[in-house]
């Protein structure tokens, strides 16, 4: 008996911390987060709630509403831009919505539209109803779907109508902070705070045309996101998204010149020779920023604490794309500031050369 305690004791404290790695959302203040406390309420194993925010529940009974979730372990959610269609004594929201749900067999994912019923308050007595989940249609969808950009659109019926809507401005927000989180999780310390929005990115909304775009065509909208990514002694790494219409969203890679050095001594503070001999791309930037005034992003990299030897570039937004415009190293640790340009205005330059000391 004692053992049996014991061990219901241990699967109590197990579900209670379980619990608490996900902090309590229970908000019916709109759409959208109802649709989050949903899911929230899941992630906690509060099935009762979950069953709760329903006008008729999704199963039979909350016996098998519960059932169906006890293989699941974890459940991420994307929503979209929510539309609104009113009836007599009652506004019915429309949210598209994107799942991703872990298992223990796997990961499978679903999109699709949920509604949501706000009666006017004015007709209601006692008890009042908040918003409620009137209906749910989601249906199997692909790995690649689960993004902002591939969220349906959903008509006010709650059917989804087109495959490639266009994100609003949370909603691509949601989608970077989703990728980002996916992609970069071995590399980057700080994606779970950005997944938590301790961390948020910075945000940047480009204007621009195209050199080939005529005077009546409207302007087109690139819209960069920039990423904590780890923070060491003396440099910080930053990761940047963008999206366009074209591309859509995706992460940015920046080309860097491979080089060449030799050094006359074994402290690597006298330089023999440097030469550009290629290209590479680095989807990380240290101790980088982005400039609306210029359109440009720049960094400093330091290769020890004091600065002495370094690398610095500059990317130029040019045609909805950043190009290498400038690049310059200083690769002695001889105690000096005095780097050599190896790009200017886009031009590799042979042989390098020297930068006045700082």
């Amino acid at each position: 008996m004692k053992r049996l305690l014991t061990g219901l004791l241990i699967l109590a404290a197990a579900a209670a911390e379980a619990r608490a790695e996900t902090a309590y959302l229970d908000d019916r203040s709109n759409a959208t987060q109802l649709i989050r406390s949903l899911y929230n309420a899941v992630n906690r194993r509060d099935y009762a709630r979950a069953y709760d925010y329903f006008v008729t529940p999704p199963a039979r009974s909350y016996d098998a509403y519960a059932k169906g979730y006890e293989d699941t372990v974890s459940v991420d959610v994307l929503t979209g831009k929510v539309t609104q269609d009113g009836a007599a004594g009652a506004t019915f929201y429309i949210v598209p919505t994107a799942i991703r749900a872990k298992s223990k067999s796997g990961t499978t994912f679903f999109a699709g539209c949920y509604t949501v019923k706000a009666v006017n308050g004015t007709v209601q007595e006692p008890p009042s109803r908040p918003l409620q989940i009137q209906a749910a249609q989601l249906k199997p969808s692909r790995e690649e779907d689960f993004t902002a950009y591939g969220l349906p659109d959903c008509a006010p019926n709650g059917e989804s109508t087109a495959e490639d809507a266009k994100p609003d401005a949370e909603t691509l927000l949601a989608g970077a902070v989703q990728r980002f989180g996916q992609e970069m999780s071995a590399r980057c310390e700080k994606t779970a705070e950005a997944l938590a929005g301790i961390s948020p990115p910075d945000v940047h909304e480009i204007e621009y045309r195209q050199s080939y775009d005529g005077a009546e065509d409207p302007p087109r909208r690139f819209t960069l996101f920039v990423f904590a990514c780890g923070m060491g002694a003396y440099n910080s790494s930053e990761v940047y998204y963008g999206h366009d219409d074209v591309d859509g969203l995706r992460r940015l890679s920046f080309a860097a010149p491979h080089l060449d050095i030799t050094y006359e001594d074994q402290e690597q503070a006298k330089l023999k020779s440097m030469a550009v001999n290629g290209f590479e791309a680095d989807d990380m930037l240290v101790n980088s920023g982005y400039s609306p005034q210029d359109r440009t992003i720049s960094f400093f990299s330091k290769w020890r604490g004091i600065g002495d030897a370094s690398s610095t570039g500059e990317y130029s937004f040019r045609d909805g794309r950043f190009v290498l415009l400038k690049y310059a190293v200083d690769p002695t640790t001889d105690e000096k500031m005095n780097p050599f340009e190896l790009v200017r205005d886009g031009k590799v330059l042979a042989p390098p050369e020297a930068l006045p000391e700082e």
